[in-house]
């Protein structure tokens, strides 16, 4: 069926407003997308460019797609691609600026980044070992 424009007559054959009605159509047609988190069909109110069924879905691509792609290491010990192993911890020093933070002593004398008690301890516990 041609369709018609705002004032009633329909568009001539191979005109902007046929062409723009036709690609309106068949882009209404193609709309059957699936959602990249579960799969399924998206509902028929979503939007033409949507990727996914639910905000919930969206996120837990986000997370999942992240995750993939970072280290979960929180104290390295040893080498990361194209560095050398930071020198082992052998102490847990206070730090003379800020109180109840504290610094891990190295072996070649320097120090770390300042961290709390908890987190000092872990990270000495974990190069001794268990």
């Amino acid at each position: 069926m041609p369709r018609t424009n705002v004032v009633g007559t329909s568009a001539s054959p191979g005109s902007g407003a046929q062409q723009c009605a036709q690609a309106g159509e068949r882009e209404q047609r193609i709309n059957n997308t699936i959602c990249h988190q579960c799969g399924k069909p998206l509902p028929a109110t979503a939007r033409r460019h949507a990727r996914f069924c639910s905000p919930a879905h969206r996120a837990a691509y986000h997370r999942s797609s992240i995750a993939t792609g970072m280290a979960r290491v929180r104290f390295p010990v040893a080498p990361t691609r194209g560095q050398a192993a930071p020198p082992a911890y052998i102490a847990i020093v206070a730090d003379n600026r800020f109180p109840g933070m504290y610094r891990l002593k190295r072996t070649d004398g320097s120090f770390s980044d300042m961290v709390n008690l908890t987190r000092a301890r872990d990270a000495l516990a974990e190069i001794r070992g268990p």
